[in-house]
């Protein structure tokens, strides 16, 4: 819950950091924390998203010539928060929970949302819907049958590419121009 992807090296992460955007990906894959309830660095244990995240909206500040704010972050929000590297044993556990914890901070609507649930999954879209729902001000997917950035929340049907594999450079190039 709360992960967040500091864009500079952040020693004191605090409740005041600003939420430059946020990626609503499936769930957490095998990042961990030794902490729960309070902020602290993760383990990343092998998990490649994050970083690629942080790395993503570094060129995009820096194509574009903004600074990056001080303590700036992305947030990371899950469709469900249960940890797992395995996403079909992760779904099966998660289904077996009545009810699923979501994180508070997905009340907190950043100015920026980038959506990475790929494609439908008749156990995944039911869990899309609250995100789905949000009022954004800008929000984007790479649509990986398009090949291309698209600027609205993703349906269903749609294929909003995971970061892993995807060219960064659209990515990079959209978010330069709505930073």
């Amino acid at each position: 819950m709360d992960t967040r992807i500091y864009l500079e090296n952040c020693n004191a992460p605090a409740s005041t950091d600003p939420c430059v955007g946020a990626i609503v990906a499936k769930n957490p894959g095998s990042a961990t924390s030794e902490t729960m309830g309070q902020l602290a660095p993760l383990s990343l244990n092998g998990d490649n998203m994050l970083p690629s995240i942080r790395n993503r909206f570094r060129a995009a500040y820096a194509l574009s010539g903004k600074p990056i704010p001080e303590t700036g972050f992305v947030r990371v929000w899950n469709l469900f928060y249960l940890c797992a590297a395995n996403l079909r044993q992760a779904i099966k556990a998660c289904a077996a929970i009545t009810s699923p914890p979501f994180c508070t901070s997905e009340s907190l609507l950043p100015p920026i949302v980038w959506f990475a649930w790929g494609k439908s999954d008749k156990y995944l879209d039911p869990l899309k819907v609250r995100f789905q729902r949000l009022q954004l001000q800008r929000a984007f997917f790479f649509d990986n049958r398009q090949g291309k950035v698209v600027a609205r929340i993703p349906q269903n049907d749609d294929f909003a590419k995971h970061p892993q594999g995807m060219p960064g450079s659209p990515v990079v190039q959209f978010l330069k121009n709505h930073l």
